[in-house]
């Protein structure tokens, strides 16, 4: 992909500013219309889709050139995909695939990514995990009664934050594997980045790398499922990975599985948990995880400013996300009532730590944290829950800044207490 092949798409955006909100049919009420957090911080157009889209065009006919600005403006974005799903009720453009693209240039061209993405890229490359632990803590979570299965095909990819900052998810997910009697295996101190901090700053050549690496090993074990219970390595997995590398494995998310479980009464949760919850629909594992799929038709105009696509073009509105699955999971947890944000589903807001946010500009990636905690707080729950590591870290951080008394859990979390109460 390049600029150039957006270059019809940028020129046609008018600025409508459909990509700063859910769409209209969907908005409940104005203090929870946004869909993106970046323009609802910076409050300049420039910081939406459509105004990043208008700055990458103008770079890419020669009428702007890089400058600190321009790339603060470029990379305060959490890549959430809600600008994109936003457009396709209207214009069906794809912003979040332009900023992607502008970022990749931007490292190609050696000015972006901003210094603690580079930061943390240097660590993952030398440690294989951007926090810069020793690559022996990979399996310090793992608990001393947790059987593994060296011999079975099917691994549990903890990632970089559950085994190494929220290992309190990797835990959970592992004694819900046994219990349910499912032979999985871990690689340990031999687990690699998934690749997704170093793709979503635009360091493509570092992530297809990685890639390629993770995809060779996964291999050569005879890996034929891969289980995540962290929604950026799903998203990397299951969506970003056969764009660029190919292979046959299957890629599940620990809140699917634990639905098929549920169902097929392998997993039986009977303590009871008397709380009630809002989930937070995490960006990877929703609409972020359906499939891109590139189109390679014609836009055909019938008449002035009439257009079809030809073939039809298929659209990628993010509701083939993983939705159903994490609710179906809570509605059957003894004691726990679910009760639903306004956004939700592809039009959830994002939790504020994506694509280095976190890193390079904290204040805005607390904010959105902020944002949507009061969102969850406006539906009467007393616990928020989640299913994504670097959720979890950012929203915690948010309630701890405001000493609410909020609890917060990973879906793994609530599924391992009900099973044996000692999560």
């Amino acid at each position: 992909m390049s600029l150039e092949q957006f270059e019809e798409m940028m020129d046609s955006c008018v600025r409508c500013s459909k990509c700063k909100y859910i769409p209209q049919i969907a908005i409940k009420s104005k203090r929870f219309s946004h869909v993106c957090p970046s323009i609802q911080y910076y409050n300049f157009h420039a910081y939406s889709g459509g105004g990043r889209m208008i700055m990458a065009n103008a770079y890419h006919k020669g009428r702007l050139e890089w400058t600190p600005e321009m790339l603060d403006v470029l990379y305060q974005c959490t890549n959430c995909g809600g600008c994109d799903v936003a457009c396709k009720w209207v214009y069906d453009f794809e912003p979040n695939e332009v900023i992607h693209e502008l970022r990749t240039l931007a490292v190609e061209e050696g000015v972006g990514p901003m210094p603690a993405h580079k930061k943390y890229i240097e660590l993952v490359k030398k440690n294989q995990n951007p926090y810069g632990e020793p690559i022996e803590k990979r399996s310090d979570w793992l608990p001393e009664d947790v059987e593994l299965d060296e011999n079975s095909t099917t691994l549990y990819f903890v990632g970089c934050t559950a085994s190494l900052r929220r290992e309190e998810i990797a835990r959970s997910t592992a004694k819900i594997l046994n219990a349910a009697k499912e032979p999985f295996r871990i690689l340990g101190s031999d687990e690699m980045c998934c690749g997704s901090p170093v793709y979503r700053v635009g360091d493509r050549k570092s992530a297809i790398e990685i890639m390629s690496s993770n995809v060779k090993h996964f291999t050569k074990l005879g890996i034929k499922r891969i289980i995540t219970s962290c929604a950026g390595c799903f998203n990397m997995l299951k969506t970003e990975y056969p764009r660029f590398v190919e292979h046959d494995f299957e890629v599940i998310h620990i809140s699917q599985l634990v639905d098929e479980l549920l169902k097929e009464g392998r997993l039986k949760p009977t303590k009871e948990i008397p709380l009630k919850v809002t989930y937070h629909d995490p960006c990877h594992l929703g609409r972020m995880s359906e499939p891109y799929e590139p189109y390679e038709g014609e836009k055909v105009e019938l008449l002035s400013q009439v257009f079809i696509w030809d073939p039809p073009k298929p659209l990628r509105q993010g509701t083939n996300g993983v939705y159903d699955a994490p609710r179906n999971v809570l509605k059957q947890l003894p004691g726990v009532e679910l009760v639903e944000m306004e956004r939700i589903r592809e039009y959830s807001y994002c939790c504020g730590a994506g694509a280095g946010c976190k890193s390079a500009y904290p204040d805005f990636a607390l904010f959105a944290a902020n944002e949507r905690v009061e969102e969850a707080k406006s539906t009467g729950a007393n616990a928020l829950v989640s299913a994504c590591p670097f959720c979890k870290t950012n929203l915690q951080d948010a309630l701890s800044t405001r000493d609410d008394p909020m609890d917060f859990y990973d879906l793994t979390q609530l599924v391992a207490k009900s099973l044996e109460g000692d999560e």
